[in-house]
């Protein structure tokens, strides 16, 4: 099935069919839905190698993440997919696994197949993305801790203060020994870390035996066994900043089995809000990050890039909300 085939079932030229498929805006409603309804009914896919030699990209805006697999992503997906929805751009998805060794090659992929537009969405390190990334033929848009090097085209927030602020919380809740459980391996989770440490130090409380950390993903599993070790560690503990809520939710099965009440005996706070933390008994404090928006808000920046149009802003911070519930005083 080719494209002149189409136009003559629709009697229109083969170059009014290319441009209605990629910049479905610029014909007419009727005409638009026409072409459309004839494409199903004909069953054409359209070339994007060929569209790609024909033009200046082949019309698919590239993601790459390192963790597709975690439903923490999916607010952002999602975010990035409304955006793009209604344009001609298509998003395809690689998902490097927190593989520091990968981001390279996946993005040098992308690229050899001349896409619209490339998200970044938390890469561990720019060292060997900066040269691909400033020899680029297309615009590459970032979502990142807002300390790493991208400057233009960049949405986030600041890990550091999403460490800090919540240790804080805690602290003025009353809490003093106050655990901190995650990770540790991204920067991200670094970033965090660093900050809870020098909120703790800032209130004379600083122990390095508080942290602890484990090398495999974030799950309630592992919530469970890192604070039934830390407890060992830190009989004294008072209050846990895990770094995600399925580890919150271990810590808070942990404390169930053992007796342990929360938030009298031990307080908890999670990270990402996902939807279960509302509905846990006590429901869990956690740290709210606008996943949609921040989606949303990088593919419009992407978006507008590709069109050669202003990006309003070039590095934005989204923040963070603290969430306070049940788990904490």
């Amino acid at each position: 099935m080719k494209l002149s085939d189409v136009a003559k079932k629709v009697g229109v030229s083969p170059i009014t069919i290319s441009r209605a498929l990629r910049n479905p805006e610029i014909v007419s409603e009727d005409l638009r839905q026409t072409i459309l309804r004839t494409v199903d009914e004909m069953g054409y896919i359209p070339n994007l190698a060929a569209r790609a030699l024909a033009g200046r990209h082949n019309g698919i805006i590239g993601v790459i993440t390192p963790a597709l697999h975690h439903h923490g992503f999916a607010g952002l997906m999602i975010g990035i997919e409304d955006c793009l929805r209604t344009t001609e751009f298509r998003v395809q998805y690689s998902n490097t696994l927190h593989h520091v060794d990968g981001e390279a090659g996946e993005l040098r992929s992308f690229l050899t197949q001349k896409p619209a537009g490339v998200i970044i969405a938390g890469a561990e390190s720019y060292h060997d993305l900066l040269s691909l990334i400033e020899n680029a033929a297309c615009p590459i848009a970032h979502i990142t801790d807002l300390s790493q090097e991208p400057e233009r085209l960049v949405v986030g927030l600041d890990h550091y203060a999403a460490g800090a602020e919540p240790t804080r919380f805690l602290l003025s809740r009353g809490y003093e020994r106050i655990g901190f459980i995650g990770r540790g391996t991204d920067i991200r989770s670094r970033r965090r870390k660093e900050g809870y440490e020098a909120a703790m130090g800032e209130a004379g409380r600083f122990d390095a035996d508080l942290a602890i950390g484990g090398n495999e993903g974030s799950s309630t599993g592992l919530g469970r066994e890192l604070f039934a070790r830390l407890l060992q560690r830190v009989p004294d503990i008072d209050a846990v900043f895990a770094q995600s809520d399925d580890l919150a939710l271990g810590v808070l099965i942990e404390c169930a089995a053992r007796g342990i009440r929360v938030p009298e005996d031990v307080g908890i706070c999670g990270f990402n809000d996902l939807e279960f933390s509302a509905f846990t008994q006590p429901t869990l404090t956690t740290v709210q990050i606008p996943r949609y928006d921040i989606g949303y808000r990088v593919a419009d920046m992407l978006r507008r890039a590709i069109r050669d149009e202003p990006p309003g802003e070039n590095k934005v911070d989204c923040g963070f909300s603290i969430i306070p519930r049940g788990s904490t005083r």
